[in-house]
């Protein structure tokens, strides 16, 4: 099927993972496949997480609303997030376990990141 993984070519890790993508981890909302993107501006409301500061003369603040962009061939564009604040999948997992609060468990996040490296 498009946008899935061919089951006897992945691990059982890769399959748990596109389990929670497409489940718990809510990612296929906002990156569906086969493309996995769509099209769409996101507000991840992280203004929660921040105050607003100047620090070493940068102006800190949080987002707005960010366009989905495309997960195909992720592994080789680190840094992650529009802004590169996130420098590996597993900080981009994170990330959006504590913004989403998906309360995935270390398992199903390394399960997730075995998954998204396949895209």
């Amino acid at each position: 099927m498009l946008g899935r993984l061919i089951p006897e070519k992945a691990t059982k890790q890769e399959l748990a993972g596109e389990i929670i993508f497409n489940g718990k981890g809510k990612c296929a909302e906002c990156h569906k496949p086969p493309f996995f993107l769509d099209n769409q501006m996101h507000d991840l409301h992280l203004e929660r997480f921040y105050k607003i500061e100047t620090i070493n003369g940068q102006r800190n603040m949080q987002d707005g609303p960010i366009k989905t962009f495309t997960l195909r061939g992720i592994k080789d564009s680190p840094p992650y997030h529009h802004d590169g604040r996130l420098l590996t999948l597993d900080d981009t997992v994170e990330f959006f376990n504590v913004v989403l609060s998906l309360k995935l468990t270390g398992e199903e996040k390394g399960d997730l990141v075995a998954y998204l490296r396949c895209l």
